[in-house]
């Protein structure tokens, strides 16, 4: 069994995500959450030092939006004519976002 050379636990998730960068917008799914990052798994290809916004409502929790950095990007699998990358994201900012009742 491999050691975890992580500095932070890690909590499984499967939360839709829409990520925001540059004017693109498209859709995630975070995969792990720890202290100071998220793991995301997405078809679109992000370069290491990119800045994004990320949105994510969580059923029953408090909508959040998240600004983050991209810290590494891998392709996990390559489709017909593009990829499908996991990104590591480290959090630059998190807020929380009010909802009318």
């Amino acid at each position: 069994m491999r050691k975890e050379r992580r500095k932070h636990p890690r909590a499984e998730s499967d939360l839709t995500a829409r990520i925001q960068w540059t004017s693109r917008r498209f859709d995630g799914v975070i995969r792990n959450v720890s202290d100071n990052g998220v793991f995301v798994c997405c078809d679109h290809r992000l370069l290491p030092g990119e800045s994004v916004r990320i949105a994510v409502a969580p059923t029953d929790c408090v909508p959040m939006v998240i600004d983050a950095e991209v810290v590494w990007s891998r392709i996990l699998r390559q489709k017909e004519d593009r990829g499908f990358y996991g990104i590591g994201f480290r959090l630059l900012n998190v807020c929380l976002t009010k909802t009318e009742a």
